[in-house]
């Protein structure tokens, strides 16, 4: 939040470190997310001539929660979505069912994506959670993240007020429009965090399991010290991706830059706290296959990343038009 709202005026790289801290409860900084990455995003605008001020002040002093349902909008060229919005008068009327709507038990206003049907163009709205013919059904049953409360949002002819869209987006490429280009990098740079926190956590599990008595006991200690010494080339690796995507990411660029550095940090960094986990698990044993085992917990926890939008292929097809477009194309664009 920007200072002259009363923040803190952190950077993305302040905040993705705090979420790195909470990753050790994962479902917990993954349902923040989808606050903060909005306050982000917003906060970036605020100091943009195009000032959002209204909606952070709202955050800032009446301690509203956001929610999100804009996963489906990430795609590498044309996209729309079945939600619409209807324009009557002073009012949009919005129909529709979200998912993977994160911390919907707590949010007071959700963003959501709808078509135009004037103009087919993709919209960005606010949605007051208390505004008739809104519904949150409870669908969320996963292998992991289950805290998170993701559950449906349903849009029953919702009458919005046309003054609440915050952005209009063209239906032929809309994650590379740079209001939502940078919107998606501070989500998905903030998803980096929690996975990468997932990977500190059973990593400091794995040692403190280490003296205790279990199968490993019968294992050679030369190969438990292979096992280890593995366990932390993979932690350094993980931990140096993380680090060189955030400082690229922290630094002054151009969105579609930005978007790609982000969705490369996502898919390399989240990939190598997964190999993190799986190496902390081995080390343990079969303990951390009970379910009682916090280390089961992350084992499930950090297998959410491949499922976060833009993931692979969407993820790898994005970042080669941008590096044709910048290496080979020189602004040709193949989307």
């Amino acid at each position: 939040m920007p200072a002259d709202l009363g923040g803190s005026d952190a950077g993305i790289d302040e905040v993705v470190r705090a979420r790195r801290m909470l990753g050790g409860c994962a479902s917990t900084a993954l349902a923040v997310n989808m606050h903060l990455f909005q306050v982000g995003a917003g906060a970036d605008g605020w100091r943009a001539p195009s000032a959002n001020e209204a909606a952070l002040r709202r955050v800032a002093t009446d301690g509203i929660v956001l929610g999100s349902t804009g996963a489906e909008a990430i795609v590498a060229g044309a996209s729309s979505t079945p939600t619409t919005a209807e324009r009557v008068g002073d009012e949009y009327v919005v129909t529709g069912r979200k998912y993977f709507c994160s911390q919907a038990d707590a949010m007071d206003v959700v963003r959501v994506n709808a078509r135009d049907t004037d103009t087919d163009e993709i919209l960005v709205l606010a949605v007051p959670r208390t505004a008739p013919g809104v519904e949150v059904v409870e669908t969320w049953d996963t292998m992991g993240m289950r805290a998170t409360a993701s559950h449906d949002v349903v849009l029953e002819h919702v009458r919005v007020r046309a003054a609440s869209v915050a952005a209009r987006l063209p239906a032929e490429a809309p994650a590379w429009h740079p209001a939502f280009a940078n919107t998606i990098r501070w989500s998905l740079t903030l998803t980096s965090g929690v996975h990468m926190g997932i990977a500190d956590r059973a990593l400091e599990e794995a040692y403190d399991d280490l003296g205790r008595r279990g199968s490993r006991e019968f294992r050679a200690a030369a190969l438990t010290n292979a096992m280890v010494g593995r366990l932390e080339a993979t932690h350094f690796r993980a931990s140096a991706v993380f680090g060189h995507g955030l400082a690229e990411v922290a630094a002054p660029t151009d969105p579609a830059a930005g978007l790609v550095t982000a969705i490369t940090m996502k898919k390399e960094a989240t990939g190598a706290a997964a190999d993190v986990v799986d190496g902390a698990v081995a080390l343990v044993g079969g303990r951390s296959y009970f379910r009682k085992s916090v280390r089961e917990r992350l084992a499930r926890d950090v297998r959410a990343a491949r499922h976060h939008p833009p993931a692979a292929p969407v993820s790898h097809q994005m970042i080669g038009i941008h590096a044709r477009e910048r290496h080979i194309c020189k602004g040709v664009s193949e989307r």
